[in-house]
């Protein structure tokens, strides 16, 4: 069954689904002029390797103390000072560098996310590898083959490295060993996005969504299943219409938690039960995520929408950057701050949804992954490998 799997990249479904629903007008927003509340700047940027190239990727920095942490897909890992972006230390993964890191190199290290946490740093491959790493010196504390590629970043928490491989299993390792723990296996769809929903640990429990509209609770330390509900059920007439992908990481709200869909809705979730606190018809594959006292969403179609945590209410919605796939955003003070695939970084305004900023970093360089804020400063990755630093100044 896994070796006929199919992989649809997020970009282009949504763009063919956003052709299929409309015969005229354009495939996606153009920017128009705004006023601006806030001046924005790069503090400082530094490219690390060769990024991620044609390949989506979810490759994004990490911060802990006054180090950035970073890869690229060809197996560079690096340590930054927070403050100026110079190179603490340096580590490669898997293949050959090659001349220049250019010629004759060799496999790809298909690295494909990492995770700080405390002493270790641990990173993920497409080519069924986890590495854990000295967060200190960037030495190699321990590697482990899993069955499957490494979609998404290690979940790190009560001592064990969870992963959601990109053949459905979910597989615990020991943190301080690498030695598998438990191993559990989800039914794959035929096709399906690529990407996997980044398992979040809370409450002695592993969430995650699955590939055919499930969310998923299990035992963390025995990995079997406590209970399953579906947010989406495959409808239509085409199998792009009939997706129903969970993607995006959980967001959990003390005892319940928020997870949407792919041609599905918004569900919030009781953690312990699996009872069905609200739902709303927002369908996303993008991760929700905590703006004070609401939620901020990216919907399959790169609106961003303002929800009422407390019953899925949208409070407002702004469809200005339709069709740019906007990442995850960040929050910032009043503002919420999302990447494009064009390069562009949007501010909007957290209370009334109007576009408050906006910062070209590389032109028409995507951005795929959500940036990290760590003392009001806003890290960002492109798919070139260049990390950036900006700030923002309220005017």
């Amino acid at each position: 069954m896994i070796g006929f799997k199919r992989w649809l990249g997020v970009i282009a479904a949504a763009s063919f689904l956003a052709a299929c629903s409309s015969v005229e007008g354009p495939s996606y927003a153009e920017l128009n002029t705004i006023t601006a509340e806030v001046d924005t700047s790069v503090v400082w940027r530094t490219r690390v390797g060769s990024g991620t190239g044609e390949h989506y990727s979810r490759l994004a920095p990490q911060v802990q103390d006054n180090l950035i942490f970073a890869a690229d897909r060809h197996g560079l890992v690096v340590a930054l000072n927070k403050d100026n972006g110079q190179r603490v230390w340096q580590q490669r993964l898997g293949g050959r560098a090659g001349i220049l890191n250019r010629w004759f190199r060799g496999e790809p290290a298909r690295l494909s996310g990492i995770t700080v946490a405390g002493s270790m740093l641990f990173v993920g491959s497409e080519n069924g590898k986890v590495y854990a790493l000295d967060s200190e010196t960037g030495e190699v504390q321990w590697e482990q083959r899993v069955p499957g590629e490494v979609l998404s970043a290690p979940s790190v928490g009560e001592g064990r490295v969870v992963l959601h491989l990109g053949s459905g299993y979910i597989v615990a390792l020991s943190a301080r060993t690498g030695e598998q723990q438990w191993l559990h296996e989800e039914e794959v769809a035929l096709l399906s996005l690529r990407g996997v929903s980044r398992p979040v640990i809370a409450s002695g429990g592993v969430i995650f969504g699955s590939a055919t509209g499930k969310a998923v609770v299990l035992l963390s330390q025995t990995g079997q299943i406590a209970w399953e509900e579906r947010l989406a059920t495959p409808s239509g007439s085409t199998e792009l219409e009939r997706l129903v992908d969970v993607d995006g990481a959980p967001l959990v709200l003390g005892t319940t938690f928020v997870m949407s869909a792919f041609n599905g809705e918004l569900v919030a979730l009781d953690l312990r039960s699996g009872e069905v606190v609200w739902k709303q018809n927002h369908g996303a594959w993008r991760s929700p995520v905590l703006a004070a006292n609401r939620i901020a969403l990216v919907n399959q179609d790169s609106h961003m929408l303002s929800i009422d945590r407390n019953n899925g209410l949208e409070r407002w919605r702004n469809s200005d950057l339709f069709n740019r796939s906007l990442t995850e955003p960040a929050v910032i003070g009043q503002y919420l701050i999302s990447g494009d695939r064009f390069g562009y970084l949007h501010w909007f305004n957290r209370t009334s949804g109007t576009l408050a900023g906006r910062l070209e970093l590389n032109d028409d360089v995507a951005l795929q992954s959500a940036p990290i804020v760590v003392d009001d400063i806003l890290y960002v990755q492109d798919a070139k490998g260049y990390i950036y630093a900006v700030s923002q100044r309220v005017k």
